[in-house]
């Protein structure tokens, strides 16, 4: 998992608070311009690592309310 530690830094500094995942893949770029195919790779990474914390208990995810148009929001488990 290329951008676990990115997605641990931003979720874990601020726990409860619910990220889109527009803000995680930015923060993971570090505002460097990518190409289409690194973009889709850095989604793929990103959503990889949020399941795997996910199924360990760290990130609850939220799914999208709307059926159309909605996004998910992830947040780290406040203890």
């Amino acid at each position: 998992m290329q951008h676990a530690r990115e997605v641990i830094e931003l979720l874990g500094a601020y726990p409860g608070r619910d990220f889109r995942i527009k803000e995680i893949l930015s923060y993971a770029s570090r505002g460097r311009e990518l190409s289409q195919r690194e973009r889709h790779a850095m989604r793929i990474s990103v959503s990889r690592a949020l399941q795997a914390l996910s199924e360990a208990g760290s990130v609850l995810i939220r799914p999208p309310r709307a059926a159309r148009g909605g996004f998910a929001h992830y947040r780290w488990k406040a203890e």
